[in-house]
């Protein structure tokens, strides 16, 4: 910065990149809209407008969304995001099957694929991940290049740099290798996360908890694992272990080994009398059908589930709990027996429990909400950064600005969902 008498004086072409910033912001969060909406929402002159909607749309990250018609006099042209500024790759690695997806910036899924989750080998699993993503990105008329962002939920714990895998729950190999494997091919930037904190983000942007700042989504599927939110944020704790909650000490088992999963749901149909070792899907079949064995089995299932709870509200309260994954998926039968056993043995704690709100598969759709916030920002600032008019600057520090403008940590992971941020 240079000084001119008392008036500090900026390079030109960092203060177009702040202006051209506030008049997309402003066109993302309540687009589309014409000139004098964002002329008043920014503050800036009627020319600066022009002269950054310009640059904007030439760039093709904002095009013409028609013509608004209902005010008075000529009709003002409508501006929005364009959709395809930005792509984002949503990947869900289960335990049976991987599917995937590629949105735009708009949100809208262009394309998903699915197959058969490879058993053996992790490098299996990645060339089914690449093949996937590949599938995708042709249909989605683009090319895997285009994509900005891949974030791939796994069943593992994932640490804070969004790449290495602390311990894995069923995937080849303890997914060694898994991050390396899939990167030779996709060429893409890449985050891992755990799949029940891409269902909790799922629940926050599409379900039940879009207003609600401290909660904890319970996943129930091959082990038990929580979503904690807190203060509108992910909660993944120091090494990005946070919400291990199946191990939580409990006076049926020993200590150090699951509360509750699909073995221990199944160690509960044999101690039941139930000898055909049924999945736990078929298990609660059983007991809708009125199996009273089964209907025990439920009902010993939901009664850890209580007491997880209870645990969790003793140390951080959080207002609502969540059903999801496998219980949320038969909240039928669980919700309300885990309020009964919480009545009975966790009277005095405040707690709430209510059935997930997200329809189809949430690790999926967290997924894709997260690739597609960060791609949506590698193009917002790729376009308005100081290097895109000028010349000057760097793209490392675009992304450092972006990564503090979305609240992400050193590593570029999020530190937590923004609530304010519009789906």
């Amino acid at each position: 910065m240079s000084v001119s008498g008392d008036y500090l004086a900026g390079p030109q072409g960092l203060l177009r990149s702040i202006n051209e910033r506030a008049v997309l912001d402003v066109i993302d969060r309540e687009g589309p809209l014409g000139r004098p909406e964002i002329t008043r929402a920014t503050g800036l002159s009627k020319t600066t407008v022009a002269q950054a909607l310009r640059e904007l749309v030439a760039r093709e990250v904002v095009e013409e969304a028609g013509a608004d018609t209902t005010r008075r006099g000529p009709a003002a042209t409508l501006y929005r995001v364009a959709p395809r500024c930005a792509f984002g790759l949503g990947v869900d690695i289960g335990h049976l099957r991987i599917r995937a997806v590629v949105v735009d910036a708009a949100g809208e899924v262009l394309a998903r694929a699915e197959t058969g989750t490879p058993q053996r080998h992790a490098a299996d699993v990645a060339d089914a991940v690449t093949t996937l993503a590949a599938q995708c990105a042709e249909q989605a008329g683009t090319g895997l290049t285009a994509v900005g962002q891949a974030v791939i939920g796994v069943p593992a714990v994932v640490g804070r740099d969004g790449r290495t895998i602390r311990r894995a729950y069923g995937l080849p190999e303890g997914g060694a290798g898994l991050v390396e494997a899939i990167e030779r091919d996709l060429r893409t930037p890449l985050l891992l996360e755990n799949d029940v904190n891409l269902a909790a983000v799922a629940e926050q942007r599409f379900g039940a908890c879009a207003d609600v700042a401290d909660f904890v989504l319970l996943g129930l599927g091959v082990g038990l694992g929580a979503g904690v939110v807190l203060g509108g944020r992910l909660h993944r704790g120091y090494a990005g272990g946070a919400g291990e909650v199946g191990f939580l000490p409990h006076p049926a088992t020993e200590l150090g080994t699951e509360v509750l999963g699909a073995r221990r749901i199944a160690e509960q149909a044999r101690e039941a009398g139930i000898a055909d070792r049924p999945s736990p899907r078929e298990l609660f079949e059983r007991a809708r059908g009125g199996d009273e064995r089964a209907l025990a089995v439920v009902d010993a299932t939901a009664r850890r589930i209580a007491h997880v709870a209870a645990s969790i509200a003793l140390v951080i309260e959080p207002e609502l709990f969540v059903l999801g994954g496998a219980a949320g998926a038969s909240a039928d039968l669980l919700l309300d027996r885990v309020r009964h056993h919480l009545a009975e043995d966790a009277a005095p704690l405040p707690i709430r429990v209510i059935a997930s709100g997200v329809t189809g598969d949430a690790v999926l759709r967290g997924a894709a909400w997260l690739a597609r916030h960060h791609a949506r920002e590698r193009a917002f600032a790729a376009a308005t950064g100081p290097a895109a008019g000028t010349g000057t600057g760097t793209d490392e520090g675009a992304d450092e600005d972006a990564a503090r403008a979305h609240d992400t940590d050193p590593a570029g992971r999020p530190r937590g969902p923004r609530r304010e941020d519009p789906t």
